[in-house]
């Protein structure tokens, strides 16, 4: 599977530096992302989609732009990164969802989508790092058919690295 990714209802493609104002929008609440300053700012923003565009030159992955296929409207991110944990290499999937895109199953629809595509690059195993306290990412995790494999710290915090292997 290849870039843009369709899905039923979304479309994931690698973002532009022109989509920084919309991330900034999407990203603006803190309960989105909370370990930036809130609230998410343009450069935040500007920072973000530098460095995803620096994935995909580097590594031929990173988070991808979510967009509502029915208007064009971007929503979040999800994709593949690239990280060191303990030690080892891995692959994480990762979602990010603007607020009011939460509860309509769009993390998993576009999570499976990035799933498919990282099969097609040849990957046999990703993770996730996701916070105890994370209802929402667990259950997208859980419905993916991610499980728990240890704890670890990731950014100076108790995460759960959940883990599926692609077959």
């Amino acid at each position: 599977m290849s870039l843009p990714l369709e899905t039923e209802r979304l479309v994931l493609r690698e973002f532009a530096a022109d989509d920084a104002p919309e991330v900034a929008r999407a990203f603006a609440d803190p309960e989105v992302i909370w370990w930036d300053p809130a609230p998410f700012s343009l450069p935040s923003a500007d920072s973000w989609v530098a460095r995803a565009r620096e994935g995909y030159a580097a590594t031929g992955m990173g988070l991808y732009a979510v967009l509502l296929r029915a208007d064009g409207r971007l929503i979040g991110d999800c994709g593949l990164v690239a990280r060191v944990i303990e030690g080892a290499a891995v692959v994480e999937i990762g979602w990010h969802l603007e607020r009011a895109a939460w509860g309509h199953g769009y993390a998993t629809e576009a999570a499976r989508g990035v799933l498919a595509h990282a099969a097609g690059l040849g990957l046999s195993r990703v993770c996730a790092l996701i916070e105890a306290g994370n209802v929402r990412s667990r259950r997208v995790a859980n419905k993916l058919g991610m499980e728990i494999d240890r704890k670890v710290e990731w950014g100076g915090r108790p995460h759960d690295l959940w883990m599926l292997d692609l077959g």
